[in-house]
């Protein structure tokens, strides 16, 4: 009978019409600190943060889609990007979570390991405040909110990441923490103006301690930074893997 053929063929058109389309890939917005003109921290043997901010995002873009995430970057080359900008492109963008590239510096050559910040939404402990500051200087005043009510409403939207923020940085930390051998520094909180305004959970990851001469070497090394990409992207997917939905929102014209 040629009837069941028939019926075969309608039958598969129709659950192939019917099939479910891809579930979108989770959207990371990547923001390599300072750029241009803003050099950020230097080491002593000249290397400055923003070129290892830049070099290590673009290991960790590649770390991240290798794993099937997207990515996309509020700084995607030399330029430097005003700081309250950069969340807002992670915003129009659709990203699911915004992380801010820096490395640290401190007096003491000694210092060496890597910290993870989350927004506070006050001044934090002086010693997170004072790391604050340096990254935030150049950023000028916040853009005001055109109401009362506009400004609460960005405060509670701010609050309503905190805890995954806080999740965030804690699972980036710990893989930080393996590669480089050392006790825990710890998660912290600071008042950073990279942060403020991202509509989802955002981390502001210092890698290593440029102004560590040996930590500064690492830093020139490409396998080095390779192992700090690879160590972030464990983190993002430790985070994921915890429970944290995403809320789907769409790129604003297109943006990535």
């Amino acid at each position: 009978m040629r009837l069941l053929p028939t019926l075969c063929l309608a039958f598969s058109l129709l659950a192939w019409g019917q099939s479910p389309k891809p579930a979108p890939k989770f959207r990371i917005a990547l923001d390599a600190g300072h750029g241009g003109d803003d050099r950020g921290a230097k080491g002593p043997k000249g290397l400055t943060e923003k070129e290892a901010a830049f070099a290590i995002s673009q290991d960790l873009q590649k770390s991240l889609i290798a794993v099937g995430f997207d990515v996309m970057l509020t700084r995607p080359d030399a330029a430097f990007v005003p700081l309250w900008d950069r969340a807002r492109k992670a915003n129009e963008g659709g990203a699911d979570i915004f992380l801010s590239l820096h490395l640290n510096a401190a007096r003491a050559r000694g210092a060496k390991g890597s910290e993870v910040y989350f927004l506070s939404l006050g001044q934090g402990d002086a010693d997170a405040a004072a790391v604050a500051e340096l990254e935030n200087a150049g950023a000028g005043p916040e853009p005001g909110q055109e109401s009362v009510v506009e400004g609460i409403l960005d405060d509670l939207a701010q609050k309503a990441y905190l805890k995954d923020s806080e999740r965030l940085a804690v699972a980036i930390l710990g893989q930080l923490n393996k590669l480089g051998g050392i006790k825990q520094r710890g998660v912290k909180q600071a008042p950073f103006a990279v942060l403020r305004g991202a509509a989802m959970p955002a981390a502001l990851v210092e890698s290593a301690f440029i102004s560590n001469p040996k930590e500064e070497a690492k830093l020139k090394d490409p396998a080095f930074r390779k192992r700090i990409a690879e160590a972030i992207t464990r983190g993002v997917q430790r985070f994921m893997a915890e429970g944290f939905v995403p809320t789907r929102r769409k790129a604003i014209d297109g943006s990535k």
